[in-house]
């Protein structure tokens, strides 16, 4: 609501949805009565429809006659707005550094990261914003190793010695006060947890175009993205494409019942010599995209989910979600461990002011996803791209792929500009321990696996992973986005072959444009 308050209300630009950040104005969103908190990043015109920023941002206000103390803590770098047009850029930035100790050696870590964000509007409909990252640094040992495995695994694009950019904007077209499209290159997310289990912005962000309606106690989306497979080389004219179609629906049944709907097709660009494109097909922006699938010969992914959100005496929020890839009830009753009964699920419970202290949120969540969950198969000989439900070396949805159950527990506390945060993530997965997949790899083909049955969820090389943070902000300038923050951190890993603990401790200033998730 911060943002919002210094755009008016006429141009309609993307909130953001960082994890600190958010927690000034979530509550707000998240128990409101006909908000759909499920489908992020939220627009501006929709939050306007909630609350009024402009208080809530007079009371942040740090009092100055300076001009320079102004632009640092209160103003943004460039501000220009008359009857039809606004204008605002501002600096993009993390600067920090920090050290990582391990059994056996210090690790100083350095964040060098800056870029530039640019907004604009054009009288009541049109509105526009790019921001742009250049990052090089030093990341804590097990990012590195993904970094260096994947070419990616902190949110950013292709990654290679420590260097990475960032890109992120769009073009919005408000028609009127129920449909809004808008083309660009983002991350969308659909949940109200801290992970999801349909679509996730823990992997670099991707072109897009979405079509969203929001009429009565209903918001639905379709959205349409071209994702890449970056396994065969470095530069994006080697990187494999390939498409999605997304839908989600999000019903307000009551005041206190949400209801979602969601359903994805991935298909590939690319079949042998024959370039698909897009199917045309899966440009349909109803649900149901299942028998338009069967009907093209089912040779694509699809994945299918519901998800449930219900308030509790307005301020305690019970959620959840259930997804599909594949499933046979007989087998599901045979309990034999088919390597087909692909599902996920999460169950989660947020509670809002506790013990009537205002600004203090507790969280807890659990996630588990069968193995060969979100995977497809893949034809060695062809030059088919993977069509699972991954993105730049990263799945699209939770972090960790699949065949894991995890445990989340997150308390947090915000007054004024100080937002205090302490989570603990506690994960069981199994990884491979040979030729063969055992379905926690979502760029494993699930043809790839040894055997049919006696899959169990956790399977394969049993490994936990447990991760600690504590984290103590300051937002610098609320309008730029700023903040100062100290973050200490502890994560285990271990199993037959690794047991492995390390420590960071880490301070700077940087800018909230999107997550990174260190705790998998």
């Amino acid at each position: 609501m911060l943002l919002l308050s210094t755009i008016g209300i006429a141009q309609n630009f993307n909130l953001t949805n960082h994890r600190t950040f958010e927690q000034l104005y979530i509550s707000s969103l998240d128990t409101s009565t006909n908000f759909h908190s499920g489908i992020k990043p939220f627009s501006t015109k929709e939050v306007n429809t909630v609350f009024s920023t402009d208080t809530f941002l007079n009371n942040l206000q740090i009092n100055s006659n300076s001009s320079l103390i102004n632009i640092i803590v209160n103003e943004n770098l460039v501000s220009s707005k008359s009857e039809h047009f606004s204008l605002f850029i501002n600096p993009i930035m993390n600067i920090g550094g920090g050290l990582e100790k391990t059994s056996n050696r210090d690790l100083t870590l350095s964040e060098t990261a800056f870029g530039l964000s640019l907004k604009s509007s054009y009288k009541t409909k049109w509105s526009g914003e790019f921001d742009f990252l250049a990052d090089n640094s030093q990341y804590p040992l097990h990012i590195d190793y993904l970094l260096k495995a994947k070419n990616a695994g902190q949110g950013y694009g292709y990654t290679t010695n420590q260097q990475a950019m960032y890109f992120q904007g769009n073009l919005t077209f408000t028609a009127d006060d129920v449909f809004t499209f808008q083309a660009g290159m983002g991350k969308n997310s659909i949940g109200d947890g801290y992970r999801s289990l349909f679509m996730s912005d823990y992997a670099n962000s991707y072109p897009y175009f979405k079509a969203t309606a929001n009429i009565w106690k209903i918001k639905y989306m379709a959205l349409y993205t071209n994702f890449q497979d970056i396994r065969s080389g470095s530069n994006f004219n080697d990187f494999q494409q390939k498409f999605s179609t997304i839908h989600y629906l999000s019903y307000n049944a009551t005041k206190w019942l949400n209801i979602g709907f969601f359903e994805s097709i991935v298909f590939q660009a690319q079949e042998d010599s024959y370039y698909r494109g897009y199917e045309i097909s899966y440009l349909n922006p109803i649900l149901f995209l299942r028998p338009v699938e069967y009907h093209q010969g089912s040779a694509d992914n699809a994945l299918l989910g519901g998800s449930l959100k219900m308030k509790i005496k307005k301020k305690n929020i019970l959620y959840g979600q259930l997804l599909f890839d594949e499933f046979l009830l007989a087998e599901l009753k045979a309990n034999r461990g088919w390597w087909a009964n692909k599902y996920a699920y999460q169950v989660g419970l947020k509670a809002y002011d506790v013990f009537g202290l205002n600004g203090l949120k507790i969280q807890m969540e659990y996630n588990t996803a069968r193995p060969f969950t979100y995977s497809y198969f893949e034809q060695p000989s062809s030059l088919n791209t993977l069509q699972n439900y991954g993105h730049y070396n990263s799945p699209l949805a939770h972090p960790l792929g699949a065949n894991f159950k995890e445990v989340i527990g997150g308390i947090s506390y915000h007054k004024k500009r100080w937002i205090f945060e302490a989570m603990s993530t506690y994960a069981k997965l199994g990884l491979d321990s040979n030729l063969f997949s055992v379905g926690q790899d979502i760029y494993q083909p699930y043809n790839n696996r040894e055997k049919e049955y006696g899959y169990q969820t956790g399977g394969g090389i049993n490994t936990s992973i447990i991760n600690n943070s504590l984290k103590v902000s300051f937002v610098l300038n609320p309008k730029m986005q700023t903040i100062i923050q100290l973050g200490v951190n502890n994560r285990t890993y271990k199993n037959n072959y690794t047991n492995e603990s390390s420590n960071w401790i880490t301070f700077g200033i940087k800018t909230a444009l999107i997550n990174q998730y260190f705790d998998i």
